[in-house]
């Protein structure tokens, strides 16, 4: 698949493009820019008092029994980096026997009504085997693959159920659904985790939550946050990589069709809605069955910019309970990263909001242009920002796991809605890619070179001089 002009020849070119930007970026500080903070803290800033009352109830979640993982981590794209020895598996770990692990995590995939129209358009069209057996969907997800691979553990919120079809795709109000084999092209592309708990879970109502628990799982990949009843919805996976015993949970603050939603039943299908103190008790006893936990959270206000003051004291609560990784989602739009002190002189990494991975939003947005319709989700590019954020740990010489690295891969979603206009023959074209990969085609960097500029400076600042962009 990626001996193709995308992703292959493009790659080390993308490389010598795109490096200098990087190179000044990274010097740059985060001066901000409307409706976002600044982003200036020191390495691991002070955690904020958590606020112990909010969103406090009672009763305790319980979990079934851990789930391993089937799939072998996949090996580096590149070059190991010197100092790293690499394991009969190919998967990298440090010289001295002492572990090391690189976790993964990116924002929503949402199947909006053109992501399926540029899917379908493909899936007869494109001589790539994969693409033509997963319907299309692995089309728009493929260029990604040399990204994930650099990950043991890579995990997404899955915001669009695989489900039997009992309610419309629409915009107003918003329902989404796809088919199961979408699962099977993100399994292909490299993921091992989704997430299920997310507002649009009920869109296929309860039932489609199982159906989409199922389809998730037949194609290979874990799930967390939802599920057959409350214990499944709020059961962890673990994950053994190098040593290195991996907890994963999920939640979401809200999910849409609320009257579905009977917070009292414990044995109906359900995601897992954070429910304070309750959700706590599971959190610390998740913590204390492995190495490292990851949490990923749907929380916060669509299109915000900056996290709210209850997600900032939410945060500060899951570190000090000794959550090693955040990934946020919910807003579409990239949000800070922060490294939060965690118990025993640790690190926390809050990722706030990891934006979109895959949609349909923004897509009315062009460099210069000042959009006068008011919905956001059409016009502002920041929908279409994504990363693939890259956290690694590496045994101290005490033996301790220690965050050693945090880097992120700028990702745009390519949208080709702006061209009907001109095109008698359009059809819709989208996909995500790296973006130094689309930096480096000589065709669209001819065309979108001032767009690719902006969104390059734009990631860095949305997510924060605490992390450093790098190449797929």
């Amino acid at each position: 698949m990626f001996d193709t002009p995308d992703a292959g020849r493009y790659m080390w070119a993308a490389m010598r493009r795109v490096l200098p930007w990087l190179i000044l970026l990274s010097g740059l500080g985060c001066t901000g820019r409307h409706g976002r903070e600044e982003a200036r803290a020191p390495r691991a800033e002070a955690a904020p008092q958590p606020d112990r009352d909010a969103g406090a109830t009672a009763g305790a979640g319980e979990g079934e029994g851990p789930r391993e993982a089937v799939a072998d981590p996949p090996e580096p794209l590149d070059a190991d980096p010197p100092g790293v020895a690499v394991e009969e598996d190919g998967a990298a770990v440090s010289e001295g026997g002492r572990r090391r692990v690189v976790i993964q995590g990116t924002g929503d995939y949402i199947l909006h009504t053109r992501v399926h129209n540029s899917a379908r358009f493909h899936a007869d069209r494109d001589d790539d085997p994969d693409i033509r057996a997963t319907e299309g969907y692995s089309y728009l997800i493929y260029r990604v693959k040399p990204a994930l691979a650099r990950g043991d553990l890579n995990l997404f919120n899955l915001e669009t159920p695989l489900a039997t079809e009992r309610h419309p795709q629409s915009g107003v109000p918003p329902m989404l659904n796809g088919p199961a084999v979408a699962a099977v092209s993100l399994a292909r592309t490299g993921f091992h985790v989704a997430s299920l708990a997310n507002n649009h879970a009920y869109d296929q109502d309860l039932a489609g939550v199982v159906e989409t628990r199922r389809a998730a799982e037949d194609a290979g990949l874990l799930v967390v946050g939802g599920g057959t009843d409350g214990d499944q919805a709020r059961a962890p996976v673990f994950v053994e990589r190098h040593g290195v015993r991996i907890g994963v949970l999920a939640f979401t603050e809200t999910v849409n069709r609320t009257t579905l939603v009977d917070r009292a039943s414990a044995t109906v299908p359900q995601v897992a809605i954070w429910r304070g103190d309750a959700d706590l008790e599971t959190v610390r006893s998740v913590r204390r069955q492995c190495d490292l936990l990851v949490v990923l959270f749907h929380w916060g206000g669509e299109f915000d910019l900056v996290p709210n003051r209850s997600q900032r004291q939410l945060a500060a609560t899951l570190c000090a309970e000794g959550v090693d990784l955040i990934l946020g989602s919910h807003s579409h739009t990239l949000q800070e990263v922060r490294r939060l002190e965690g118990p025993d002189e640790g690190t926390c990494v809050v990722a706030y909001s990891l934006g979109n991975f895959l949609s349909n939003q923004g897509l009315k947005y062009r460099v210069g242009w000042e959009n006068p319709d008011p919905d956001r989700a059409q016009g502002i590019p920041y929908t279409r920002d994504g990363v693939i954020l890259r956290a690694t740990w590496e045994d101290d010489p005490e033996g301790r796991l220690q965050l050693a690295a945090l880097e992120a891969v700028p990702l745009w979603t390519e949208n080709n809605w702006l061209d009907r206009f001109d095109d008698p023959d359009f059809h819709n074209d989208i996909y995500v890619a790296p973006l130094a990969v689309s930096m480096a085609d000589p065709a669209r960097a001819a065309r979108y070179a001032k767009l690719y500029e902006e969104r390059l400076a734009e990631i860095r600042r949305a997510l924060g001089d605490e992390v450093v962009l790098v190449e797929p």
